[in-house]
């Protein structure tokens, strides 16, 4: 054997030895930490999907119609089922792109968004005695001597944590959110994946600021990883909607909580999909206006939102009102530029083109230097898909699943090389289309040009008497 056969079979039998290393470094949870680990991991997840995606057209291309109908029901589903297996076991910040995909999926197929739904609330949950350790590090003693009752099994369990119910011992019923050892070093390794996910995306589209985008998505990654700033957010979000009757944020217990562990009041209530299954029309109305008053409430009175807004966050309870959770990821909005937001949708709703034109300009949504890509004629149309649920106050207007999948295609495709995408406008756009992903499963029929007038105009309609 040559020289060079012999050097390349040694590089080789290295990169092996490499990947084996990174392929078991994991955490206490069992969690892969190693940026290189979980690279091969995506990458070998990616490589099944394609293969799938190959042996799914060579097997359609000999069958009928109907039957090939069928094949691409089946490959969405296996497929997204095995996105979940991947992202679910990864956790981290590849499962909450994976959570933020699942309630923006309007175009997929229902068995395809069902899989993804569970990376909603039931990724593979982490054993027990991690749980105990991680409680005894954080709080000084094990949950069974620090809590009345503490639940072995998991009530849910998401991309960061898991959550247990328990007891205080005064008989206060609880949930505690426990992190999962390692969790922090696979985030940071998704985020320097992410970095160069961005790169080319720079690359793709030059006129897009990708750097800003970047650093948004880190930083509400990485605020995730404080439950004391969660504490402080949802003690926040408590007293700022203390007064409103729809609306509950649940009580956060400071002596059993930590940098690792949060706990707060067990609330009982339906999840998204069994309540929708089961509600009265009005129960369902005061659903929407709880939901929807959330919304526009901490954007445009309190500038700062939960920015992820997916349906494992809500609950519905019995007495009508709405329970929001996890209060991790908070955008806190500049006011400035908020108000700029503001009179934006304002100048729409009053059907100003040329006002509204120069107003996306100086919000850098139209870059300077690019106005001869983006004519008035069609921003005017590409942003109207934005604002259809509060044009018209005629009749209610009705959130279908058909609006939701034609509102996301307006920011990806050709449309994303002719406008820009500023930090604050991404964020804007999750939380608009995650609303929107909640209100059409809700099935929400409502006036909400009246609803919505107030926030943008002091002359106008007012809100409802019920509002």
């Amino acid at each position: 054997m040559s020289p060079l056969a012999i050097a390349l079979l040694c590089f080789a039998a290295l990169m092996v030895m490499v990947a084996v290393v990174a392929l078991s470094r994991r955490s206490a949870a069992g969690i892969a930490t190693s940026r290189l680990g979980r690279t091969i991991r995506l990458f070998f997840g990616g490589a099944r999907m394609s293969a799938r995606l190959l042996r799914r057209r060579l097997g359609s291309l000999f069958v009928s119609k109907r039957r090939r109908a069928q094949y691409e029901r089946e490959h969405h589903e296996k497929t997204a089922k095995l996105a979940f297996e991947t992202m679910g076991n990864m956790k981290g910040g590849l499962m909450k792109v994976g959570q933020i995909v699942s309630f923006m999926a309007e175009g997929m197929p229902e068995g395809a968004q069902e899989q993804l739904r569970q990376l909603q609330a039931k990724a593979p949950p982490m054993d027990y005695e991690t749980v105990v350790r991680v409680i005894r590090e954080e709080l000084g003693d094990d949950p069974e001597r620090l809590f009345n009752d503490f639940d072995v099994e998991p009530i849910a369990a998401a991309s960061i944590g898991q959550v247990h119910r328990a007891r205080l011992n005064d008989g206060t019923e609880v949930v505690v959110k426990v992190q999962y050892p390692g969790v922090d070093e696979a985030i940071s390794a998704d985020l320097s994946n992410m970095g160069m996910m961005f790169m080319l995306m720079g690359a793709a589209l030059p006129h897009v600021d990708a750097a800003p985008l970047a650093e948004e998505l880190k930083g509400r990654m990485l605020d995730e990883l404080d439950y004391v700033k969660e504490a402080d957010n949802q003690e926040r979000f408590a007293e700022l909607f203390a007064d409103q009757r729809r609306i509950l944020i649940p009580r956060v217990f400071r002596a059993f909580s930590s940098r690792r562990v949060l706990t707060s009041e067990y609330v009982e209530g339906q999840d998204l999909y069994s309540f929708t299954e089961r509600c009265t029309p009005e129960q369902r109305h005061e659903a929407v206006l709880a939901v929807y008053r959330f919304a526009y409430d901490s954007i445009w009175l309190h500038c700062c939102f939960n920015s992820d807004p997916h349906p494992g966050n809500y609950l519905f309870l019995e007495d009508g009102r709405v329970a929001f959770l996890d209060f991790g990821s908070v955008k806190d909005f500049d006011p400035k530029w908020t108000s700029d937001f503001n009179t934006l949708i304002g100048l729409y709703l009053r059907g100003d083109k040329d006002g509204y034109y120069e107003q996306a300009r100086d919000m850098g949504i139209i870059v300077k230097g690019h106005e001869h890509r983006v004519d008035k004629d069609w921003l005017w149309d590409w942003a109207q898909w934005f604002h259809i649920p509060v044009l018209e106050d005629r009749q209610p207007f009705h959130f279908t699943h058909e609006y939701c999948k034609q509102a996301v295609q307006q920011v990806t495709g050709e449309n994303m090389t002719k406008v820009n995408m500023p930090a604050e406008y991404l964020m804007m756009n999750r939380l608009t289309f995650g609303l929107n992903s909640i209100l059409s499963k809700l099935g929400a029929k409502e006036n909400f040009r009246l609803l919505s007038w107030h926030y943008f105009f002091d002359d106008g309609p007012a809100p409802p008497a019920d509002w």
